[in-house]
């Protein structure tokens, strides 16, 4: 049976070639985003949320945006029950870059690294 440490061990190996693998077929792109615990928080705290899922996705300049949205037991989702178009037009930002409407929390202003990177680690250089 592997300890703790040597299943920690294989996990960041791996990890940091699936990163180092993405930065050298990207070189330009955003090597990830800082979320905040309070963003994780307030998707997490929904009624029924037992996870979160993430989309990539354009902004109208082309640059790549991370956006997060809790999920429910089925791995649906959770989304108002006005559609999404309804939702993103009426939302309320909160200032913490999570935008709330009755029943739903999405993130969708995460920093990219760069600038919002961490000092140099095997998952970033």
């Amino acid at each position: 049976m592997k300890s703790p440490a040597a299943d920690s061990s294989s996990e960041l190996n791996k990890a940091s070639q699936w990163t180092r693998n993405y930065r050298n077929q990207n070189p330009n792109a955003p090597k990830g985003h800082c979320i905040k615990k309070e963003q994780l928080e307030a998707i997490l705290s929904q009624p029924g949320c037992e996870g979160i899922r993430a989309y990539y996705g354009l902004d109208d300049d082309g640059n790549r945006k991370l956006v997060l949205v809790g999920i429910d037991a089925n791995e649906n989702d959770i989304l108002s029950e006005t559609g999404v178009d309804t939702l993103l037009r009426a939302a309320d930002t909160d200032g913490a870059g999570t935008e709330s409407s009755a029943a739903t929390t999405i993130a969708t202003d995460l920093p990219p690294c760069p600038p919002c990177c961490s000092i140099e680690n095997p998952l970033n250089s």
